[in-house]
């Protein structure tokens, strides 16, 4: 069996804005699978201009790189100066990310909301739920109020949050 210290998990990692692709690049020297979190944004919407010149990437995190690291890996990036591992609020110990919460907040980034919003993670959260029908179908979140509408929140715990578009009450079923 591995040690916590060689297994591979994924950990949230932040950097200076400046350095996404330094951060990328440190990882995967060690051989590491990296996330950058960009989405579609449009840029140009006239009609003389082609469809993949209309859109840029942006970043929606973009001080936060995440990596599927060993912890030895993530303890050793605390004293570098590219990327910095994030702890639990109040703690010492490193906030490690499970395969499925990346997967939901990779599926939320990339599918294409135009309203997507990255919130404060100290919100209160409700309910939690399952999404029974569009483009976040089977993705598990949780409904809070955000200036007003209630909105489908996707949180990885002690690192972000990320609120989606309103989703009608009759796509939601509720999660014991």
């Amino acid at each position: 069996m591995e040690s916590t210290a060689q297994s591979l998990q994924w950990y949230a990692f932040r950097m200076s804005v400046r350095t996404p692709h330094e951060a990328q690049a440190i990882a995967r020297r060690e051989g590491f699978e990296t996330y950058y979190a960009l989405r579609k944004q449009l840029k140009d919407a006239s009609y003389d201009t082609p469809t993949d010149e209309a859109f840029q990437d942006k970043p929606v995190l973009p001080s936060v790189i995440f990596v599927k690291c060993t912890e030895a890996f993530a303890l050793k990036m605390q004293d570098s100066k590219k990327m910095w591992p994030y702890r639990m609020p109040g703690e010492k110990s490193l906030c490690p990310i499970t395969q499925r919460d990346i997967d939901v907040f990779r599926t939320a980034v990339e599918s294409g909301c135009r309203n997507l919003e990255v919130i404060d993670e100290n919100l209160a959260m409700g309910d939690k739920v399952r999404v029974l029908d569009g483009i976040f179908k089977d993705q598990e979140g949780y409904i809070v109020k955000i200036r007003g509408d209630k909105r489908f929140v996707i949180s990885i715990p002690g690192v972000v949050a990320i609120a989606t578009i309103y989703i009608p009450k009759h796509l939601l079923a509720p999660i014991p």
